[in-house]
């Protein structure tokens, strides 16, 4: 016995569901959102569109001003960070390569080499024996070893103090200095993302409060405004 669909099922049945899709409505880069929200701030400051009840006019534009220049600095910050980054993995690959000559002083010197070799700062790392992994650690250790190197009598060696102590001289200010930058750059980016969110909530707003304002042209609003027609949705 077949059963007969009633013509509102049969019209569910095969309806497919349709995804609704929402276009990108601010740009998702901090520039682009930067030029769009410096211009908006200065078309409303000329708009006769009256301000929002909790967002003056020049509350938003000290926003975006502010939201801009974080975004500056940010940049600036890690822009000073590269040089460092990049010469302190040279220093690592060289700090990590010259090692084994220590090693093999010891080698040569002690039957128990390996019992000598915290001394030297070297450690234990999975099967091999290497200088610390963290720089900070690595900075500690390579103080070890300049003094082990002394007590141990190969100071005077090729790969002794000579080789090291000037590794170490520019090694360490180096570390330092990444870690400070890097916090800097860390606290920059923060205010930078903060800024982004109030500028963000700012522009959907203003989105609506022209579309409150200007039910029939809004669409023309909103490009006189330096909007896209993508950020229509608000």
């Amino acid at each position: 016995m077949s059963t007969l669909l009633n013509g509102s099922d049969a019209t569910a049945s095969t309806t497919k569901t349709k995804t609704v899709r929402r276009t990108a409505q601010l740009p998702t880069k901090d520039v682009p959102l930067g030029i769009l929200a410096t211009t908006v701030a200065e078309k409303w400051q000329a708009s006769p569109l009256p301000p929002l009840m909790w967002l003056s006019k020049d509350n938003f534009a000290a926003q975006v001003a502010a939201f801009v220049l974080s975004h500056q600095e940010a940049d600036d910050t890690g822009d000073a960070r590269t040089p460092q980054s990049k010469r302190l993995k040279v220093l690592d690959k060289t700090l990590d390569t010259s090692l084994r000559y220590v090693k093999g002083y010891l080698e040569e010197e002690y039957d128990d080499h390996e019992a000598y070799y915290g001394e030297f700062g070297i450690e234990k790392q999975g099967k091999n024996y290497k200088l610390p992994l963290g720089r900070p650690e690595r900075v500690k250790a390579l103080g070890k070893l300049l003094a082990a190197l002394r007590k141990h009598k190969f100071d005077k060696k090729k790969y002794g103090l000579a080789y090291w102590q000037p590794l170490y001289d520019e090694y360490q200010p180096l570390v330092a200095g990444s870690t400070e930058t890097a916090g800097a750059r860390s606290g920059k980016v923060s205010q930078k993302d903060q800024g982004a969110a109030q500028v963000r909530k700012g522009l959907r707003s203003i989105i609506h409060h022209i579309k409150a304002n200007y039910p029939d042209t809004w669409e023309a609003e909103l490009r006189g405004f330096g909007f896209q027609k993508e950020s229509f949705g608000g």
